[in-house]
Protein backbone atom coordinates (compact mmCIF):
# COMPACT_ATOMS: atom_id res chain seq x y z
CA UNK A 1 0.00 0.00 0.00
CA UNK A 2 1.33 3.46 -0.93
CA UNK A 3 1.69 5.69 2.09
CA UNK A 4 -0.19 8.98 2.22
CA UNK A 5 3.11 10.90 2.38
CA UNK A 6 4.51 9.18 -0.73
CA UNK A 7 1.27 9.70 -2.67
CA UNK A 8 1.22 13.40 -1.74
CA UNK A 9 4.83 13.78 -2.92
CA UNK A 10 4.05 12.12 -6.28
CA UNK A 11 1.04 14.37 -6.87
CA UNK A 12 3.03 17.49 -5.94
CA UNK A 13 5.87 16.53 -8.32
CA UNK A 14 3.54 15.69 -11.22
CA UNK A 15 1.59 18.95 -10.85
CA UNK A 16 4.81 20.89 -11.39
CA UNK A 17 5.46 19.32 -14.81
CA UNK A 18 4.68 21.45 -17.92
CA UNK A 19 1.58 20.26 -19.78
CA UNK A 20 3.07 19.88 -23.26
CA UNK A 21 0.00 18.07 -24.62
CA UNK A 22 -2.35 20.95 -23.89
CA UNK A 23 -3.54 22.64 -27.11
CA UNK A 24 -3.38 26.43 -27.49
CA UNK A 25 -6.57 28.24 -26.47
CA UNK A 26 -9.17 28.87 -29.13
CA UNK A 27 -10.17 27.01 -32.27
CA UNK A 28 -7.55 26.33 -34.93
CA UNK A 29 -8.82 27.95 -38.12
CA UNK A 30 -7.07 27.93 -41.50
CA UNK A 31 -7.70 30.93 -43.74
CA UNK A 32 -6.81 31.87 -47.32
CA UNK A 33 -7.56 35.42 -48.46
CA UNK A 34 -8.50 35.95 -52.12
CA UNK A 35 -9.13 39.22 -53.98
CA UNK A 36 -12.08 39.38 -56.37
CA UNK A 37 -10.24 41.96 -58.48
CA UNK A 38 -6.65 43.30 -58.62
CA UNK A 39 -7.59 46.57 -56.90
CA UNK A 40 -8.51 44.57 -53.77
CA UNK A 41 -5.16 42.79 -53.48
CA UNK A 42 -3.17 43.85 -50.40
CA UNK A 43 0.35 42.72 -49.54
CA UNK A 44 0.10 43.36 -45.81
CA UNK A 45 -2.93 43.43 -43.54
CA UNK A 46 -3.42 42.19 -39.97
CA UNK A 47 -6.06 39.80 -38.65
CA UNK A 48 -7.41 40.60 -35.19
CA UNK A 49 -9.57 38.44 -32.92
CA UNK A 50 -11.86 40.80 -30.92
CA UNK A 51 -12.72 37.99 -28.47
CA UNK A 52 -9.08 37.28 -27.60
CA UNK A 53 -7.28 38.75 -24.55
CA UNK A 54 -5.99 42.31 -25.07
CA UNK A 55 -2.36 41.19 -25.26
CA UNK A 56 -3.03 38.82 -28.17
CA UNK A 57 -0.88 39.58 -31.21
CA UNK A 58 -2.43 40.07 -34.62
CA UNK A 59 -1.65 37.74 -37.52
CA UNK A 60 0.07 39.24 -40.56
CA UNK A 61 -1.83 38.29 -43.73
CA UNK A 62 -2.20 39.21 -47.39
CA UNK A 63 -5.11 39.33 -49.84
CA UNK A 64 -3.81 37.54 -52.92
CA UNK A 65 -4.88 37.39 -56.54
CA UNK A 66 -4.94 33.60 -56.68
CA UNK A 67 -5.19 30.42 -54.64
CA UNK A 68 -2.47 27.96 -53.67
CA UNK A 69 -1.58 25.73 -50.72
CA UNK A 70 -0.46 28.59 -48.46
CA UNK A 71 -2.76 29.53 -45.60
CA UNK A 72 -2.74 31.47 -42.34
CA UNK A 73 -3.47 29.73 -39.04
CA UNK A 74 -5.58 31.45 -36.39
CA UNK A 75 -6.45 30.32 -32.87
CA UNK A 76 -9.84 32.01 -32.66
CA UNK A 77 -11.53 32.61 -29.33
CA UNK A 78 -14.70 33.80 -31.10
CA UNK A 79 -16.05 33.60 -34.64
CA UNK A 80 -15.35 37.17 -35.73
CA UNK A 81 -12.17 38.35 -37.47
CA UNK A 82 -11.34 42.00 -38.04
CA UNK A 83 -8.74 42.85 -40.68
CA UNK A 84 -6.86 46.11 -40.23
CA UNK A 85 -4.06 48.09 -41.86
CA UNK A 86 -1.91 48.15 -38.72
CA UNK A 87 -0.84 45.43 -36.29
CA UNK A 88 -1.99 46.99 -33.00
CA UNK A 89 -5.41 46.11 -31.56
CA UNK A 90 -6.40 49.78 -31.34
CA UNK A 91 -6.52 49.83 -35.14
CA UNK A 92 -9.83 47.92 -34.96
CA UNK A 93 -11.54 51.12 -33.81
CA UNK A 94 -9.22 53.75 -35.29
CA UNK A 95 -10.66 55.79 -38.14
CA UNK A 96 -9.45 54.73 -41.58
CA UNK A 97 -7.73 51.50 -40.47
CA UNK A 98 -10.53 48.97 -41.13
CA UNK A 99 -9.94 46.67 -44.11
CA UNK A 100 -12.82 44.23 -43.53
CA UNK A 101 -14.57 42.23 -40.87
CA UNK A 102 -16.27 38.86 -41.04
CA UNK A 103 -18.06 36.40 -38.76
CA UNK A 104 -17.34 32.80 -39.64
CA UNK A 105 -20.30 30.38 -39.56
CA UNK A 106 -20.26 27.85 -36.75
CA UNK A 107 -18.22 24.78 -37.54
CA UNK A 108 -16.10 26.38 -40.27
CA UNK A 109 -12.44 25.69 -39.50
CA UNK A 110 -11.01 26.06 -43.01
CA UNK A 111 -12.14 28.81 -45.37
CA UNK A 112 -11.41 30.96 -48.37
CA UNK A 113 -12.25 34.57 -47.57
CA UNK A 114 -13.07 36.31 -50.85
CA UNK A 115 -12.65 40.08 -50.69
CA UNK A 116 -15.34 41.78 -52.79
CA UNK A 117 -16.14 45.48 -53.26
CA UNK A 118 -17.61 47.18 -50.15
CA UNK A 119 -21.21 48.20 -49.69
CA UNK A 120 -22.12 51.80 -50.32
CA UNK A 121 -21.10 54.10 -47.43
CA UNK A 122 -19.12 51.29 -45.77
CA UNK A 123 -16.10 52.29 -43.68
CA UNK A 124 -14.33 49.07 -44.67
CA UNK A 125 -12.23 48.71 -47.81
CA UNK A 126 -14.01 45.49 -48.80
CA UNK A 127 -16.63 42.92 -47.86
CA UNK A 128 -15.87 39.27 -47.21
CA UNK A 129 -17.58 36.26 -48.76
CA UNK A 130 -16.89 33.10 -46.72
CA UNK A 131 -16.29 29.88 -48.66
CA UNK A 132 -15.96 26.76 -46.54
CA UNK A 133 -13.11 24.97 -48.30
CA UNK A 134 -12.98 21.81 -46.21
CA UNK A 135 -12.90 18.60 -48.22
CA UNK A 136 -16.42 17.71 -47.14
CA UNK A 137 -17.97 21.11 -47.99
CA UNK A 138 -15.95 21.68 -51.18
CA UNK A 139 -15.00 18.26 -52.59
CA UNK A 140 -12.33 17.60 -55.24
CA UNK A 141 -13.51 18.16 -58.81
CA UNK A 142 -16.36 20.52 -57.88
CA UNK A 143 -17.32 24.13 -58.62
CA UNK A 144 -18.38 26.56 -55.88
CA UNK A 145 -20.65 29.09 -57.62
CA UNK A 146 -21.99 32.33 -56.09
CA UNK A 147 -24.37 34.71 -57.86
CA UNK A 148 -23.59 38.29 -56.78
CA UNK A 149 -25.77 39.79 -59.52
CA UNK A 150 -29.34 41.06 -58.96
CA UNK A 151 -30.63 38.73 -61.72
CA UNK A 152 -31.49 35.06 -61.82
CA UNK A 153 -28.79 33.22 -63.75
CA UNK A 154 -28.79 29.86 -65.50
CA UNK A 155 -25.57 28.02 -66.24
CA UNK A 156 -25.70 25.12 -68.69
CA UNK A 157 -22.86 22.62 -68.53
CA UNK A 158 -23.24 20.35 -71.55
CA UNK A 159 -27.00 19.60 -71.34
CA UNK A 160 -27.50 20.09 -67.59
CA UNK A 161 -29.05 23.26 -66.15
CA UNK A 162 -27.94 24.94 -62.93
CA UNK A 163 -30.05 27.88 -61.74
CA UNK A 164 -28.85 30.58 -59.33
CA UNK A 165 -31.06 33.14 -57.62
CA UNK A 166 -29.50 36.46 -56.57
CA UNK A 167 -27.09 35.99 -53.63
CA UNK A 168 -27.38 32.21 -53.90
CA UNK A 169 -24.44 29.82 -53.66
CA UNK A 170 -24.55 26.39 -55.27
CA UNK A 171 -22.00 23.58 -55.21
CA UNK A 172 -21.72 21.74 -58.54
CA UNK A 173 -20.34 18.27 -57.94
CA UNK A 174 -19.27 15.86 -60.68
CA UNK A 175 -19.98 18.22 -63.62
CA UNK A 176 -20.75 16.49 -66.94
CA UNK A 177 -17.95 16.36 -69.50
CA UNK A 178 -17.25 15.08 -73.00
CA UNK A 179 -15.09 12.07 -73.95
CA UNK A 180 -12.19 14.48 -74.58
CA UNK A 181 -12.61 15.80 -70.98
CA UNK A 182 -13.90 19.21 -72.08
CA UNK A 183 -17.10 20.88 -70.85
CA UNK A 184 -19.37 23.10 -72.95
CA UNK A 185 -20.53 26.05 -70.81
CA UNK A 186 -23.20 28.69 -71.46
CA UNK A 187 -24.68 31.28 -69.08
CA UNK A 188 -28.02 33.09 -69.35
CA UNK A 189 -29.57 35.88 -67.26
CA UNK A 190 -33.31 36.27 -66.80
CA UNK A 191 -33.93 39.88 -67.82
CA UNK A 192 -37.08 41.59 -69.11
CA UNK A 193 -38.98 38.29 -68.78
CA UNK A 194 -36.65 36.37 -71.08
CA UNK A 195 -33.43 34.38 -70.88
CA UNK A 196 -30.57 36.31 -72.48
CA UNK A 197 -27.31 34.55 -73.23
CA UNK A 198 -24.36 36.19 -71.47
CA UNK A 199 -21.43 33.94 -72.31
CA UNK A 200 -20.30 30.69 -73.90
CA UNK A 201 -17.04 28.84 -73.51
CA UNK A 202 -15.28 25.48 -73.44
CA UNK A 203 -13.79 24.42 -70.13
CA UNK A 204 -11.38 21.66 -69.25
CA UNK A 205 -12.74 18.95 -66.98
CA UNK A 206 -11.41 19.85 -63.48
CA UNK A 207 -10.16 16.42 -62.45
CA UNK A 208 -9.45 16.61 -58.71
CA UNK A 209 -8.98 20.38 -58.71
CA UNK A 210 -11.71 22.78 -57.66
CA UNK A 211 -13.06 26.04 -59.03
CA UNK A 212 -14.47 29.16 -57.34
CA UNK A 213 -16.91 30.83 -59.75
CA UNK A 214 -18.42 34.27 -59.18
CA UNK A 215 -21.33 35.64 -61.24
CA UNK A 216 -21.42 39.43 -60.98
CA UNK A 217 -22.97 42.46 -62.73
CA UNK A 218 -20.85 44.48 -65.12
CA UNK A 219 -21.21 48.11 -64.05
CA UNK A 220 -20.97 49.54 -67.56
CA UNK A 221 -23.32 47.19 -69.45
CA UNK A 222 -25.48 45.73 -66.68
CA UNK A 223 -24.80 42.26 -68.08
CA UNK A 224 -23.86 39.32 -65.89
CA UNK A 225 -20.24 38.20 -66.16
CA UNK A 226 -18.35 35.23 -64.77
CA UNK A 227 -15.04 35.32 -62.95
CA UNK A 228 -13.28 32.03 -62.16
CA UNK A 229 -10.48 31.16 -59.73
CA UNK A 230 -8.73 27.80 -59.99
CA UNK A 231 -8.07 26.12 -56.67
CA UNK A 232 -5.77 23.31 -55.62
CA UNK A 233 -6.73 19.95 -54.17
CA UNK A 234 -8.24 20.13 -50.68
CA UNK A 235 -5.76 19.93 -47.82
CA UNK A 236 -5.77 17.01 -45.44
CA UNK A 237 -7.56 17.62 -42.15
CA UNK A 238 -5.28 19.20 -39.51
CA UNK A 239 -2.40 19.56 -41.94
CA UNK A 240 0.56 20.86 -40.00
CA UNK A 241 2.07 24.32 -40.30
CA UNK A 242 4.49 23.33 -43.08
CA UNK A 243 2.19 24.96 -45.63
CA UNK A 244 1.21 27.85 -43.41
CA UNK A 245 2.09 31.31 -44.67
CA UNK A 246 4.78 33.08 -42.63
Amino acid sequence: MISKHLLAAVLLWSSALPVFSQAPPGTRTEIRLLAFSPDLEMDEIFAQDPAAPPATASVKSAIKGGLNHEFNVFQLMGRKIVFTKKADRESMTREGELVAEVTLPEGVKSAILLAIPPSKDSKALCRILVINDSKRAFPPGSYHVTNLSPLKVRMILEDKNYDFNPSQTVLIEKPPFRPDHSIGMRTFAFKDNTWLQMAASIWSEPGLRRGVLILYPDVASGNVQLRAFDDVLPRAEKEDAAAAAP
